[in-house]
């Protein structure tokens, strides 16, 4: 097959798979979109207590757990399509038991939170609402990062529109909820009804899920629970760590801007929190296809089809940079009154959009950033993104954002300006790192790994199938033995 039909087919199929998966993204954001419309009529201090919240969870659980979870983007794609998918449903267990397992902690870090937050010097007031937000989202955290195990557990698989189905259903009973239980008469419960809402929809997005994988589509790559689950986690783990480093390096480093703008004062951490969902929320687009990128070259490579994957890599990033574009030009075009459906602060409003404009500006980069990414999770190098995140936002976004920010008085456009810089770094530096691939060496290397996976998985199964045997004869000569006593 040519370069152009390779091209023609991989643009088909990346299209295919980015619709429901973009689509999918977008109605999850609106979980959280639906709470800050709710907070934000309140007042300037429950919309700015939920930010800060938001903020907290993504550095103490969401980050830590969503990059342990990207292991899953390279050993279950791979997995899928290489000559032993039986090992997919062993991935996914093998998630969920060590996630169930970081939640611990992190579950004492959210019950600890207003104390944190106190240290931190934040309000009194600002930090008691806070933790409120995070006591009734805590229920719901669990069901949200199960869900998303099995949701690339499916998208592994090819199927990307299970999830889209699933939150078709519950982001508008999600909207229903925030309603009630935050605006209504009778029921409501003002502030802490909007966490409550995200956590009841976490628990129905779950249910709904796994009920699709158990009687629609995607059961077939399960096998049931085994105890091989509870070994292999050193292979996971090299593939999770950097994961983990890779999102927690680009996650923190739009938090902790967001902790900077809260020592700007109540209208800037409003204005941030409104900016961070607008950001997110055009995120979708990106990152939907870097998903799709990820489980199209990670099942490529597990066939064993090199030429195909380059390809596949390289018509992800065209795709990145014309919908960055897209970005761009409605931010520009909306950017006067984008801020009215968060707020009635004429000040929030007037510096959403100031912010704006600069958001803008990295939308290109912003795409290129998190579909590298996607490609780099598809082939296991997690590292080396993980390396250019730590240098673009910490060696060089964190001090030109404070020296913007707080030494040339610049604000909040000065925090967004340092990480449009270090946007620009990682989106060109990923884009350096894919087209320097070794596509060849990096099937042999997937081919190594899933070898070695299956032989441990059959040795274990050998073991399990020779005890049986063994606990059987030993049961005939337990009854032989009994008869001869008899006789």
């Amino acid at each position: 097959m040519s370069i152009q039909d390779l091209t023609r087919r991989e643009f088909k199929i990346l299209l295919r798979y980015s619709g429901p998966v973009v689509l999918t993204y977008i109605l999850q954001n609106s979980l959280q979109l639906a709470s800050l419309v709710s907070l934000g009529h309140l007042g300037s201090i429950e919309l700015a207590a939920s930010s800060l919240a938001s903020m907290f969870a993504a550095v103490t659980c969401w980050s830590v757990s969503l990059g342990t979870a990207t292991a899953l983007d390279t050993l279950c794609s791979q997995s899928y399509t290489s000559h032993h998918p039986h090992t997919l449903g062993l991935h996914l267990q093998r998630a969920i038991l060590i996630l169930m397992l970081l939640f611990v902690p992190i579950a004492a870090i959210w019950l600890s939170s207003e104390q944190i937050f106190a240290l931190l010097g934040q309000e009194p007031a600002l930090a008691e609402h806070a933790a409120i937000f995070l006591r009734g989202l805590l229920p719901g955290a669990p069901a949200f990062l199960i869900f998303e195990c099995a949701k690339k557990f499916l998208q592994a698989q090819g199927n990307m529109h299970a999830s889209t189905y699933v939150l078709l259903i519950a982001s508008p009973i999600n909207v229903v909820l925030n309603y009630v239980l935050v605006w209504n008469p009778y029921i409501g419960m003002g502030y802490i009804g909007a966490p409550i809402a995200t956590s009841i929809s976490y628990w129905n997005m779950l249910i709904l899920l796994i009920l699709y994988i158990r009687f629609v589509d995607g059961y077939q790559g399960w096998g049931g629970w085994t105890r091989e689950c509870l070994t292999g986690w050193r292979e996971f783990l090299k593939l999770a760590l950097p994961g983990v480093m890779m999102v927690c390096t680009e996650w923190w480093a739009f938090e902790v801007m967001s902790l900077a703008a809260s020592y700007l004062g109540t209208i800037a951490l409003a204005a941030q929190s409104v900016v961070v969902q607008t950001s997110g929320l055009l995120y979708t687009i990106p990152f939907g296809i870097s998903i799709a990128a990820s489980n199209r070259v990670g099942n490529l490579i597990g066939m064993g089809d090199a030429r195909s994957a380059k390809v596949a890599s390289r018509v992800s990033i065209a795709l990145a940079i014309i919908f960055g574009m897209t970005n761009s030009l409605m931010l520009i075009l909306f950017k006067e009154r984008w801020g009215r459906l968060f707020s009635e602060d004429a000040e929030v409003i007037q510096t959403v959009a100031m912010v704006l404009p600069l958001v803008a500006l990295y939308q290109i980069s912003d795409g290129l950033a998190g579909v590298g990414g996607g490609v780099l999770r598809g082939v296991g190098l997690q590292h080396l993104g993980a390396y250019l995140n730590l240098v673009a936002y910490y060696l060089v976004a964190f001090p030109l954002g404070y020296f913007f920010a707080f030494k040339l008085q610049w604000g909040l456009k000065g925090l967004w300006s340092a990480l449009c810089v270090a946007l620009w770094m990682v989106g060109l530096g990923e884009l350096w790192v894919i087209f320097k691939t070794n596509w060849p060496a990096e099937v042999r290397k997937c081919k190594a790994r899933n070898d070695l996976l299956a032989k441990r998985t059959l040795e274990s199964e050998a073991e399990a199938v020779q005890t049986l045997l063994d606990a059987d004869m030993n049961n005939e000569d337990d009854e032989r033995s009994l008869v001869e006593y008899r006789v």
